[in-house]
């Protein structure tokens, strides 16, 4: 899976959470100015493990990790990439 395909996804989650315009959240969007607040963020982390059979927490998910689109791509990347030998 490219990170632009799981980049839509997760604007897309994002925008349905928060009750957004589809278009509304791009890659650089600054998700902490959207009124996320800790329910809807658990309600999305779980979301994103369930869309893509992953565990965030077990890649060690870190606040940056969760301030665009594009920085929770990445992690999703880490997590999809599995542990490192």
């Amino acid at each position: 899976m490219t990170t632009e395909a799981i980049e839509q996804q997760l604007n897309a989650e994002i925008e349905a959470l928060v009750s957004l315009k589809k278009g509304s959240v791009n890659n650089a969007t600054d998700l902490t100015v959207l009124g996320i607040d800790s329910l809807k963020f658990v309600s999305l982390v779980l979301a994103i493990e369930q869309r893509f059979g992953v565990n965030l927490m077990k890649v060690g998910l870190k606040p940056d990790d969760t301030k665009t689109t594009r920085n929770m791509a990445k992690v999703v990347e880490r997590a999809l990439a599995g542990p490192k030998s």
